[in-house]
């Protein structure tokens, strides 16, 4: 078997200017048949996601990629809330002329995804989220104390904080994926600005205090959930919360893995979401 093609480090990043924005994006693999748009992570860009997941869906379709309004090498202010953060992918999205995709959301990515789905279900095909939860979930609350506590460490024992589990296992599997994330060394992203940072805070706290507008059962598309077995950030039950309440969905839980389950379990991941959105 030959070795999969690496779209991901030689894609460049492009420019679309939306109502008067220069959003960053990136746009490779097989163009044939329904595209897999990215919904990054908290503070995440367009260097976050992870170049074997990205390569494993690339074979088999388009990827899109892109920093929201504010994020990475993205012009403008960030909102503070989902419906707008929603609203602006949206735009972005129109703008390329993709009337039809599928969706990859991560963390907070994956509440875009909801919020996307259910606002504009005419544009969606099918969804993965991964390490997310639905509104409503009070352990979002605690959201903002976790994130101070990671900011109080080094860089590299932050991401494993955040994403990984302390075992000797996991912690190994988090070196690797860093090393994966900083591979590309030319055309890199920014890193999220302190307004963003704050305004991304706000955005997943309130996703779960204020009042559920988001039926859950109205979202008929197919929908992947993928969650670690110990994510504190998300709270691995909300994940089975998400799956209880969409009608379509599957649920997987990897083992020994937190909230980037599938930065831990790349070559799985890769295999489980190819075969759902081919199938």
């Amino acid at each position: 078997m030959s070795a999969p093609i690496d779209f991901f480090s030689k894609a460049l990043t492009q420019y679309l200017e939306v109502n008067g924005i220069q959003y960053a994006y990136r746009r490779f693999g097989n163009a044939s048949g329904v595209p897999v748009i990215g919904f990054q992570h908290f503070t995440g860009t367009l260097d976050n996601w992870d170049p074997i997941s990205m390569n494993g869906l690339a074979q088999e379709r388009e990827v899109i990629i892109f920093d929201n309004i504010g994020v990475g090498n993205t012009e403008g202010v960030t909102p503070d809330n989902v419906a707008a953060m929603t609203q602006d992918a949206i735009a972005f999205i129109e703008k390329l002329n993709i009337q039809h995709f599928d969706i990859l959301g991560f963390s907070l990515g994956g509440f875009i995804a909801q919020q996307l789905a259910f606002v504009r279900p005419d544009l969606v095909r099918k969804i993965i989220i991964v390490g997310s939860a639905p509104q409503g979930v009070k352990v979002l609350h605690s959201f903002p104390q976790l994130i101070q506590r990671a900011m109080q460490l080094q860089p590299a024992e932050r991401f494993l904080f955040i994403f990984f589990t302390p075992t000797e296992l996991s912690r190994a599997k988090g070196m690797a994926t860093l090393q994966r994330l900083f591979a590309r060394t030319e055309d890199r992203d920014r890193e999220a600005s302190q307004q963003a940072v704050l305004a991304q805070l706000k955005a997943i706290t309130a996703w779960g205090t204020d009042p559920v507008t988001i039926d859950l059962s109205q979202i008929t598309q197919p929908v992947l959930i993928i969650q670690g077995s110990n994510d504190e950030m998300m709270d691995s039950d909300n994940s089975y919360t998400l799956f209880k309440q969409l009608p379509d969905a599957i649920l997987t839980y990897y083992p020994d893995s937190a909230h980037g389950s599938f930065y831990q379990y790349p070559d799985q991941f890769v295999n489980s979401a190819n075969f759902f959105l081919n199938n």
